[in-house]
């Protein structure tokens, strides 16, 4: 099935505690023929993604009035490698979206590699790469 992606709320800049540069944020959502699938944040600041990349945090499950415990938090870090952009599952208890009144249970990294979510999740990431242009400085092509 198609993934969709709906944009939410571009936040306002902050400010990099060690260099000053924006840290940006944005949020949307991700959905396909049957509903909801997701919800996501990611987080960069300028003149550093080739350095420490940007994080990618999902909230998955069933939505429309189902509670939070039938959602999981999933995190994601996005890194620029010898060998291209890649995307890795992170711990996603250490983030904030850990904290979300959203979320039921935020996944650690080995309870996802290797399931049937994390093919979910990689669907979903994959969406958000080629349908949400906010993110297009974080492509490569469009790195100094």
């Amino acid at each position: 099935m198609a993934i969709t992606i709906e944009k939410g709320i571009e936040h306002a800049p902050t400010h990099c505690d060690c260099c000053g540069r924006a840290t940006r944020a944005l949020n949307g959502y991700a959905s396909d023929e049957l509903g909801a699938l997701a919800t996501y944040l990611v987080q960069w600041t300028d003149g550093h993604v080739a350095e420490y990349g940007a994080n990618f945090d999902l909230i998955v499950g069933e939505w429309g009035g189902a509670p939070p415990a039938q959602r999981v938090a999933v995190s994601l870090q996005y890194r620029r490698t010898a060998s291209g952009p890649g995307f890795m599952i992170i711990d996603a208890p250490g983030r904030a979206v850990a904290s979300s009144p959203l979320v039921g249970e935020a996944l650690s990294r080995s309870d996802v590699v290797g399931t049937n979510l994390a093919n979910e999740v990689f669907a979903i990431v994959d969406a958000i790469w080629l349908q949400d242009e906010r993110i297009r400085d974080l492509h490569p092509e469009n790195q100094a």
